[in-house]
């Protein structure tokens, strides 16, 4: 039976508003090959001269150019649709930075490098709908792992099994620790 926490990532393993936006390509995708496949079919259909055999590309070609319309007028209602509607588009982000938090707080602590791409998706959305990512995340609880109190003071907000540590104004820069020891020395001296 599957657990709780794998029905939260099932559930938050997808970003709501990328999936929208690339669902919207993906469409526009397939309108572009079917109304492709419609003219090549009309060229066939130039090819033979079979009455019969024209009737039947000239029905594939009907329903190839159906189905591109219905194609883009679905994706013109999403387009359209997401980018008029900002309640929606807003409750999206809000869902994505969410699961952003949670991912963010499922860290293993093997590398670093994770943490720093998630936080800055999660300042991205954040931007979009007016919070602050700072209000979000408490660094203290962040990985099971604590990070020194004299490296806290740095500052160094995260630390990874290997001993790189997430650090700048912006949660933006990676230094291993021993790096983080000197630049403190430096300070102190």
């Amino acid at each position: 039976m599957p657990k709780h926490s794998e029905y939260m990532e099932a559930f938050f393993g997808v970003e709501l508003n990328q999936k929208f936006e690339d669902t919207i390509g993906d469409l526009k995708d397939v309108e572009i090959d079917l109304k492709d496949l419609s003219q090549q079919i009309a060229k066939l259909e130039e090819i033979k001269g079979a009455e019969e055999f024209s009737e039947a590309l000239k029905e594939c070609r009907a329903v190839a150019y159906e189905n591109a319309q219905q194609v883009k007028d679905v994706r013109t209602f999403l387009d359209f649709y997401l980018k008029s509607d900002k309640t929606s588009s807003h409750i999206i982000l809000e869902r994505d930075a969410y699961m952003k938090i949670y991912q963010i707080f499922k860290w293993d602590g093997s590398d670093v490098r994770d943490l720093k791409r998630w936080i800055k998706e999660l300042t991205e959305i954040c931007d979009k709908i007016g919070l602050n990512m700072r209000d979000l995340i408490n660094f203290k609880k962040l990985t099971a792992q604590p990070v020194p109190e004299e490296l806290v003071r740095f500052p160094v907000y995260a630390l990874d099994k290997q001993g790189y540590c997430l650090t700048g104004p912006a949660f933006d820069m990676v230094m291993h620790i021993d790096e983080v020891r000197e630049k403190i020395a430096e300070k102190s001296s």
